[in-house]
């Protein structure tokens, strides 16, 4: 028998060109990704109609909202969790499943008490999903392009929105509203097959388990087809490993000060994308805007952040400043953008311009944290540290249309609503601040603890 050697795959990873098998997966994250996007905006896009059909009060819509979002943090640091016990594969799997499963219930609710709760329970699918697509994107990225692959496949979540919103209305007209949600069930699971056939469990969290070198073998051998690795290799992970899957690991060996403040940027930036991506259209309508350019503005918010996300992570890639530095940068100019929709007027161009200037830098900063946040922790609890994260942030989003609204019904201008939204990126801008000064951060405003992630 040949004599084992010592290796590591981290190194294997980043030190090779991207694969065939690599792309694969990222294809396939993306797409799952575009899923979520699609079901999770499906309820906005349907509920004139629900609401019509139904005899409701619009404002009686509010907690059909509420639960899609709260079930999102159950789902996002439930699933998270349970990703760092038993894999990242079968757990992203069945995640898909059941938000796939209960689009389709979703389309024979009959009263708004059985919608509420399976949107709700749709939700803690779709939130589950997030940790799991990201991990497992980030531990087969190699460094350097790290940043960009886990920001583009979260831009697919914007994208799923934008091709949800115009699928949507041809659906309603021709089908009704239930359409949407049948076309939401049926996408992810034609991904189902894929997942199961296609996807590899996370190369890291097998070396984390142990016994498993056939699996890790043959995975190197396809990241690296001229590589030679053999079953009784031993694989292992340049990295520290706090406790496995333990919340409490989170806030250990210099964890905290990220687990806090990245956290804390991350909840004011996805409440300002919340209150936008909800109350664009009705606060371009109110401030006199015809119906179709009050609708395209929250299209044009969704692709600009598409664009800015790219932009992004290629400054952090190409390592043009420190990462935290440009996330910081960004979150100012976006800060100072949504600022100045309130003073836009209702002239077409300049509404569109600022908009398309608020979703490049806000959205596109946003996407960027999100893998910032990703490479963060190390693999042990990469899952449960993204899923507390997305719990944060998804807690934004709940509290964003709320705010909106509650501002709105005390009479609040359009105009003067925006300028306020700014405040959101400016407290994230300082989050990232306390942040960089506090964290143990290397010379590229990585967290030292994320290098040995990586």
């Amino acid at each position: 028998m040949l004599e084992a050697a010592r290796i590591d795959a981290a190194a294997v990873i980043n030190d090779n060109n991207i694969s065939r098998f690599q792309y694969r997966i990222f294809i396939l994250a993306t797409l799952i990704m575009m899923c979520d996007g699609f079901d999770t905006q499906a309820v906005a896009y349907v509920a004139p109609s629900i609401v019509a059909e139904w005899n409701m009060a619009p404002g009686s819509f509010g907690p059909v909202f509420a639960a899609l979002l709260l079930g999102s943090m159950v789902g996002a640091f439930a699933f998270g969790y349970l990703a760092d016990k038993i894999g990242r594969k079968y757990t992203l799997a069945g995640c898909v499943a059941l938000f796939g499963i209960l689009n389709f219930a979703s389309a024979y609710a009959t009263s708004i008490e059985t919608f509420t709760v399976l949107r709700f329970l749709c939700g803690i699918g779709l939130g589950g999903t997030v940790p799991n697509v990201t991990s497992l994107v980030s531990e087969y990225a190699p460094a350097r392009k790290r940043a960009t692959l886990v920001a583009i496949t979260w831009a697919g979540f914007g994208l799923g929105a934008v091709v949800g919103g115009l699928i949507s209305v041809p659906l309603i007209s021709h089908f009704g509203w239930p359409a949407v949600f049948i076309a939401g069930g049926i996408l992810p699971l034609l991904l189902l097959p894929f997942i199961f056939f296609s996807v590899p469990e996370s190369i890291k969290f097998l070396i984390l388990a142990g016994g498993k070198g056939a699996a890790v073998a043959s995975i190197l051998k396809l990241i690296c087809p001229s590589g030679s690795f053999k079953d009784n290799d031993v694989f292992v992970l340049e990295e520290s490993r706090p406790g496995r899957g333990q919340i409490s690991a989170l806030f250990k060996d210099g964890l905290a000060i990220g687990s806090i403040f990245l956290c804390l940027a991350f909840f004011m930036s996805l409440l300002l994308v919340y209150l936008f991506i909800n109350w664009i259209p009705l606060l371009l309508r109110q401030a006199g805007l015809p119906l179709q350019h009050a609708v395209m503005g929250t299209i044009i918010f969704n692709l600009a952040g598409i664009i800015g996300s790219v932009f992004c992570t290629q400054l952090i890639d190409r390592k043009v400043a420190r990462p935290v530095s440009i996330l910081i940068a960004a979150y100012f100019i976006g800060a100072a953008a949504v600022f100045s929709i309130g003073y836009a007027g209702t002239a077409f161009w300049p509404i569109m311009i600022t908009i398309f200037l608020s979703g490049f830098f806000i959205i596109g900063v946003q996407l960027s944290l999100n893998a910032f946040i990703t490479n963060y922790y190390p693999t042990s609890i990469r899952g449960t540290g993204v899923g507390w994260s997305q719990v944060i942030g998804r807690l934004g989003s709940l509290l964003g249309p709320l705010i909106g609204g509650a501002l709105v019904s005390q009479g609040m201008a359009p105009s003067q609503l925006f300028q306020v939204s700014a405040v959101a990126p400016l407290l994230a801008c300082v989050s990232l601040l306390i942040f960089a000064r506090l964290s143990r951060a290397d010379p590229k405003g990585q967290p030292a603890i994320s290098d040995a992630a990586a």
